[in-house]
């Protein structure tokens, strides 16, 4: 396994750099912390409602503006399943796959899908592990007791050291190549990515980590 830790940051100095027309800088994706800190993409996002271009546009933090990947806008899937669909190219414009949100089997939790084109093996994740959720549900009788302890904590409720819905996910390998195994984690622990980079193309895993990112999950 060739193992691979970034996370996504969009603090100010994060969106310090110029954005091409009609995108704004929105973050960057980077590895190590403190004072070893490797950029790995900058991230731009597309400013108008329902213009031509990607959604998200994703660069070499070198600022030459060569793309590593783009994100398109969502199709919204027919069916039952009615998923939001993004198609992923690559740096030479071909399409490389595309990333998937809906919902799981039985309709309970979020699921992202990543589907490697030409039918290459698709790596399924659900938000929040079934321990967490359980969890969550069987601490919602206690909320008040904790919005207490959170007012006595830091004067402003339930914080969400101690309250919120599970973000965990890992993306699993549904197929005989992959064999269940993980290509991908996002944790709350620092938000962070552990991306087995020999499983998953780059550009399907860093389109992926941004597309939860931004879908809300902090």
């Amino acid at each position: 396994m060739s193992r691979t830790v970034f996370h996504v940051s969009q603090t100010e100095e994060s969106r310090d750099f110029a954005p091409p027309p009609g995108y704004e800088a929105w973050g960057v994706l980077q590895s190590g912390t403190f004072d070893n800190i490797t950029v790995l993409a900058r991230v731009y996002r597309d400013v108008g409602a329902h213009g031509p271009g990607p959604e998200f546009l994703l660069a070499c933090p070198s600022g030459t503006g060569q793309v590593i990947c783009t994100v398109s806008r969502p199709l919204a899937g027919d069916g039952q399943r009615k998923e939001k669909e993004y198609a992923v190219h690559g740096s030479d414009g071909g399409f490389v796959g595309c990333v998937a949100h809906g919902r799981s089997p039985c309709g309970v939790r979020q699921a992202w899908r990543i589907r490697p084109q030409a039918g290459g093996p698709v790596a399924v994740g659900y938000k929040g592990a079934l321990r967490g959720w359980v969890t969550f549900w069987g601490t919602i009788p206690l909320l008040p007791v904790l919005t207490v302890v959170g007012l006595l904590h830091d004067g402003g409720g339930p914080s969400t050291w101690m309250w919120g819905m599970p973000k965990r996910i890992a993306w699993r390998g549904r197929s005989a190549v992959l064999g269940g195994r993980r290509v991908l984690r996002f944790t709350t622990y620092n938000s962070v990515y552990d991306w087995d980079s020999k499983r998953l193309g780059k550009e399907l895993a860093y389109a992926q980590a941004v597309l939860y990112w931004a879908s809300g999950v902090m």
